[in-house]
């Protein structure tokens, strides 16, 4: 069996993120050992297959493990109708043999701040509804945050891990440390990157916690699920399920196991249109409110935000009308007009307050 020491390696190979010690160090073990020479030249076939670059331990096994289950429920994301099947025995025979022989791997970033940071002068930044606002820390990263959102952080980063807190949602472009690993906790999920750029979905009330990668690689535990470690590719989305768990969305792709604790989901993130660049996700850092099959009640969340208002369902129906679309410089009236000419409803607009009958 291979030991722990020989995946960081190998992950590290191929994803370019070895220096010449340990690149040395992986050639002596390919030399004199059988079974890591079997391992290395696998792994490096299946990772070809996927043209993309990760940076960290264990990724490789992980994207095998995401596939050993996949459920009959799910919409499939081009036709929008039948269903995903299973993967055949042979991925679940081989993820099985990949997780005994990562089993001992223990979790090691837990969801509190490291002892060594430095507690005592923590910055908070609000912003409020209709407003935007951009973070620079001190490591250099960039942090652009999204209307209704809350981010705690250190004045300066001390000890081994560089660790923000997120209520609400947030666009991260984290300057690369290896030796200090960038950690974003937000509500049950904790993100640990290196170095990437990507996107977080926090909001309380809102039914999913979403993060979605951009470019890079990052990982991903649960709080309630401690011993999933969750590794998204670039233009892969993690969503957590806030709630009771049913269907996460038509384009999902991969699921989880649902035993105890918080159910998620994997899917590609989501253009407005198959030949648009357009990513329904990060639309807001350019001031574009974009949504696709969105229900109206998860749509009414985001337009409460973006133009700072309360809005209030007296037909419970309505809720579950569904748009596709994009707002940038209308109004509240304008956009709800918009709306109207997709789906039969009425409103009352008054003191900030819309009544949707």
């Amino acid at each position: 069996m291979v030991n722990d020491r020989f995946i960081q390696l190998l992950t590290k190979k191929l994803s370019d993120e070895i220096d010449e010690s340990e690149l040395a160090e992986l050639n002596y073990m390919l030399i004199n050992d059988e079974e890591c020479r079997q391992q290395y030249n696998f792994f490096k076939n299946y990772w070809a297959q996927d043209e993309e670059k990760y940076s960290n331990e264990e990724l490789l096994f992980q994207r095998i493990r995401n596939r050993i289950t996949v459920p009959n429920d799910f919409d499939d994301a081009d036709s929008k109708k039948g269903w995903i099947r299973r993967f055949p025995f042979f991925w679940r025979s081989l993820a099985a043999i990949v997780i005994l022989a990562i089993g001992l791997f223990t979790y090691r970033y837990s969801h509190s701040a490291s002892a060594k940071n430095n507690k005592g002068n923590i910055a908070i930044t609000k912003t409020p509804s209709r407003t935007k606002s951009k973070i620079y820390l001190s490591d250099g990263s960039v942090v652009t945050l999204n209307s209704e959102t809350v981010l705690r952080y250190p004045a300066s980063f001390e000890g081994p891990t560089r660790e923000v807190y997120l209520n609400g949602e947030a666009f991260f472009n984290v300057t690369k440390d290896h030796t200090h690993p960038f950690i974003v906790h937000a509500g049950k999920m904790n993100i640990r990157v290196l170095g990437t750029s990507f996107n977080v979905k926090s909001y309380s009330n809102d039914k999913n916690t979403e993060t979605t990668l951009i470019k890079g690689a990052i990982e991903v535990t649960l709080s309630d699920r401690p011993s999933d470690r969750i590794i998204l590719k670039p233009n892969e989305k993690l969503i957590l399920n806030n709630k009771s768990f049913k269907k996460l969305g038509t384009n999902t792709n991969l699921l989880a196991s649902e035993d105890s604790g918080t159910n998620y989901a994997l899917t590609n993130l989501t253009h407005l249109r198959s030949n648009d660049t357009t990513i329904v996700e990060t639309s807001w850092v350019n001031n574009e409110l974009v949504f696709k099959n969105e229900a109206f009640s998860d749509l009414a969340n985001q337009m409460e935000r973006w133009y700072g208002i309360k809005i209030n369902f007296k037909n419970s129906d309505t809720k579950d009308y569904h748009f596709t679309g994009v707002f940038t410089k209308e109004n509240i009236v304008q956009a709800l007009d918009a709306l109207k000419m997709i789906e039969p409803f009425n409103y009352k607009y008054n003191n900030e307050t819309v009544s949707i009958y």
